[in-house]
């Protein structure tokens, strides 16, 4: 890994947490650092930030999935997914994979999609539905189905694809969360009535047959 270089920004805000959180280990520090310049919207600094983290521990998954979160609000996708990688090689350790802002299976998805490889990111994204149980909200639930729908229809697998797409339409369903995973009814209402006759043309496009055009579809993912 090639490190961002360090402004006296970043290093004043190293310093700062440092004061703060004497007794917790730098690579920690780093990782609180980041946070901070992420939620001002700072990708560089937070991605300067995560590295130096995992620069430190290498070894911490939970680094290297906040590392491929940033890459990805980049569009730097084989960064990305060489992090995630390396991330499953190290049992993602210090992430919960059943929540889904935590499971570097539905982040590799998002990568392998962003670089066209559309078989692997299905595959990352079948991986990722049997494992994850916790959404929270509806949106990246329902995107997360369509998204995979359209990886599917882009290979010409149309059944999958409809699936995908039916199972976008009817989320939160069956399969979808653990029993204790609670969204707001009103909130979910307004998802369907918001989002479901854009996923309900994909799914009529897939079951006539139709093709997709990869250029016209960005698939985001959740990453806040």
């Amino acid at each position: 890994m090639t490190l961002a270089p360090d402004d006296e920004v970043l290093l004043a805000k190293h310093q700062e947490y440092t004061r703060l959180y004497s007794t917790d280990p730098d690579d920690r520090i780093w990782g609180a650092v980041a946070e901070a310049f992420d939620l001002v919207g700072d990708g560089r600094r937070t991605m300067a930030a995560l590295e130096r983290a995992v620069s430190i521990n290498p070894d911490w998954g939970r680094h290297r999935l906040d590392l491929a979160k940033a890459y990805l609000r980049s569009n730097q996708w084989v960064r990305a997914a060489s992090e995630l990688d390396k991330c499953a090689d190290l049992d993602a350790s210090g992430c919960r994979a059943n929540f889904f802002a935590e499971c570097y299976l539905y982040y590799l998805g998002y990568a392998l999609y962003g670089a066209q490889r559309f078989k692997e990111a299905a595959e990352a994204w079948r991986g990722a539905d049997h494992v994850i149980s916790y959404w929270g909200t509806t949106e990246p639930l329902k995107d997360f189905h369509t998204h995979r729908g359209w990886a599917y229809h882009l290979e010409g697998h149309y059944l999958d694809a409809i699936e995908s797409y039916r199972r976008g339409l009817v989320a939160p369903g069956p399969g979808d969360c653990a029993l204790d995973d609670d969204m707001d009814t009103d909130a979910v209402e307004r998802a369907q009535d918001e989002m479901n006759p854009t996923i309900e043309r994909y799914h009529d496009l897939a079951k006539a047959g139709e093709p997709l055009e990869a250029s016209r579809l960005q698939a985001t993912p959740y990453t806040s």
